[in-house]
C-alpha cells in the first residue's frame, strides 16, 4: 500500500496516458474498419468515374484497393465478433 502510494506520481499519469491511447486506438480502428464508410467511398469513386473525372484505369486502380480494405474490414469485424 505505502508502495502504491509512493509510486502514484509516476504511475497514475502513465495509466491514464495508456488508457488515452487506448481510447484512440479503438476509434482509429472503428473509422478505418467501417463497412458502411467504405461502401460509401466505392459509390462516391463510381459518381466520379460517371461524372467523367476519373478514367477507367484510375476507377479500377481504386476499386480494387478499395475492395481489398473491405474485405479486411470485414475479416476484423468477423475476428472481433461483430460481424
Amino acid at each position: 500500500m505505502l508502495l502504491q502510494l509512493l509510486t502514484a506520481p509516476v504511475s497514475l499519469p502513465v495509466f491514464g496516458l495508456r488508457f488515452i491511447l487506448q481510447q484512440l486506438l479503438e476509434v482509429a480502428e472503428q473509422e478505418l474498419m467501417d463497412v458502411d464508410r467504405i461502401h460509401e467511398e466505392l459509390l462516391l469513386l463510381q459518381l466520379r468515374l460517371e461524372e467523367g473525372e476519373i478514367t477507367e484505369k484510375e476507377y479500377l486502380d481504386a476499386e480494387a484497393a478499395i475492395m481489398l480494405r473491405l474485405r479486411e474490414a470485414r475479416a476484423y469485424r468477423a475476428a472481433r465478433g461483430a460481424g
